[in-house]
């Protein structure tokens, strides 16, 4: 599939912004007791603001990382550190580069992990590959962070998406301005990424000069008339 396809079948699986409200009043019906709880006239517009921030990605980490294939084999792979006792650590880090790639150009992302169990309780909030990362505080779930982001992102006027497929994050932040992306939605965007990728480093370079387009005869002829 070309690149002008695949954009198309994106828009229409997503929606222009790449993402899609799962529940509306169209949902239930107009009129009914849970429409006004859709009733969001004053709802950011997605992408960027009139600040210049860019839309809030906000991800529940542990959630997708034992939601997906992808990362949760990755759960007690010490391969890089034999020793450490962190057994979520390469998980993090291959849903952190693909988040990162994920959200380029397109999002301020923000990675949650539930503190509780960690080797550490008390991590530092840090930034890796362009993407924040929180740990909730000993006594927080990440739920409670991840909801907290949200809503003060409604509240300060910002589009904010949440990466989630827990039902309560759901039922909490979504009537609110915010949009979600599941587990399932989310990897196969980042699967579309590795191809496209793929694509371009098994691509043959391809010379652009004048002497790699013309036949052997052609350039013969004009080798011949340059030594005149």
């Amino acid at each position: 599939m070309g690149k002008k396809s695949r954009a198309k079948a994106k828009a229409k699986r997503f929606g222009e912004s790449s993402v899609r409200e799962t529940v509306s009043a169209s949902t239930y019906g107009v009129g009914n007791a849970f429409s006004a709880a859709f009733e969001t006239p004053d709802v950011p517009p997605r992408g960027t603001n009139a600040s210049g921030k860019r839309e809030l990605l906000v991800v529940d980490g542990y959630n997708i990382i034992h939601s997906t294939p992808r990362y949760e084999r990755l759960v007690y792979d010490r391969s890089d550190d034999p020793y450490s006792r962190d057994v979520h650590a390469s998980a993090r880090t291959a849903l952190i580069s693909d988040v990162a790639a994920f959200a380029q150009g397109r999002y301020e992302a923000v990675i949650v992990f539930d503190g509780a169990g960690n080797v550490s309780a008390e991590r530092p909030n840090i930034s890796q590959a362009g993407c924040r990362i929180e740990f909730s505080p000993t006594g927080v779930s990440a739920d409670t962070v991840v909801q907290r982001i949200c809503t003060e992102a409604r509240e300060t006027g910002r589009a904010c998406t949440v990466v989630t497929s827990d039902a309560m994050i759901q039922a909490t932040v979504m009537g609110k301005g915010v949009t979600r992306i599941s587990a399932r939605m989310l990897l196969g965007e980042i699967e579309q990424i590795d191809r496209d990728v793929a694509e371009v480093e098994e691509a043959p370079q391809i010379k652009m000069t004048l002497g790699s387009r013309l036949s052997p005869e052609a350039l013969a002829k004009l080798k011949a008339l340059r030594g005149r």
